[in-house]
């Protein structure tokens, strides 16, 4: 979710891992992803409709898919939107993965 309220639609590269049915989001499922429903609208904003680049902290050091780093539920991205807002996680869906 975008600081503003709209909500990021993930598009995962790999369903060979899924939890609870769900593919599991590895480094590059969230960049570019659409953000849908930012409400920032004025003469001098833009809302929200892209995920750009992770933020440090986004992903696992330690747990891969396919040589990707899966991202963890601390995961941050700055978004297109002007002024710039941040992604951050409301619900990661698990809080314990182990491989």
């Amino acid at each position: 979710m975008c600081d503003h309220g709209g909500k990021v639609q993930p598009i995962p590269h790999q369903e060979t891992v899924t939890i609870q049915g769900a593919p599991v989001l590895c480094l590059g499922d969230l960049v570019g992803a659409p953000v849908i429903g930012c409400p920032l609208a004025s003469p001098t904003t833009k809302p929200c409709t892209t995920v750009l680049a992770p933020l440090p902290g986004s992903v696992s050091t330690s747990m891969f898919i396919q040589g990707m780093p899966v991202h963890v539920d601390s995961f941050t991205a700055a978004t297109d939107g002007v002024p710039p807002a941040t992604v951050i996680v409301e619900f990661a869906g698990q809080e314990i993965v182990q491989a």
